[in-house]
């Protein structure tokens, strides 16, 4: 069957138009398996991490409380260094200005 005498320009369009609406489609496709194995690996994996009775919960939830305390000694630790460095500085300021008073009345 002959093609119809078409203007060259409509029939660019038309070929533009098809490879435009297919490249759309296969991209979504794409995306939407792509999205869709990444929620399945999600899901996954929460079901592996997830604890499945209450005393893998309760061990869990122990794990958990005793990674908390370590976490506060070790900030408290910091926060009693600092406290002391502190105290250090402002004794070494009080001395080095008490020192200088006398330095310069004694003159």
């Amino acid at each position: 069957m002959p093609m119809p005498n078409v203007a060259p320009k409509v029939r660019i369009r038309g070929v533009i138009l098809t490879i435009g609406i297919t490249a759309i489609t296969i991209v979504g496709t794409m995306a939407g398996a792509g999205l869709k194995s990444d929620i399945e690996t999600k899901e996954k994996q929460k079901m592996i991490t997830e604890p499945t009775g209450e005393d893998d919960l309760i061990a869990a939830l122990e794990a958990r409380r005793r990674g908390l305390v370590q976490a506060r000694a070790t900030w408290e630790r910091k926060a009693e260094a600092l406290r002391e460095r502190i105290t250090n500085n402002a004794k070494r300021n009080i001395d080095s200005r008490s020192g200088s008073d006398n330095a310069s009345s004694g003159k």
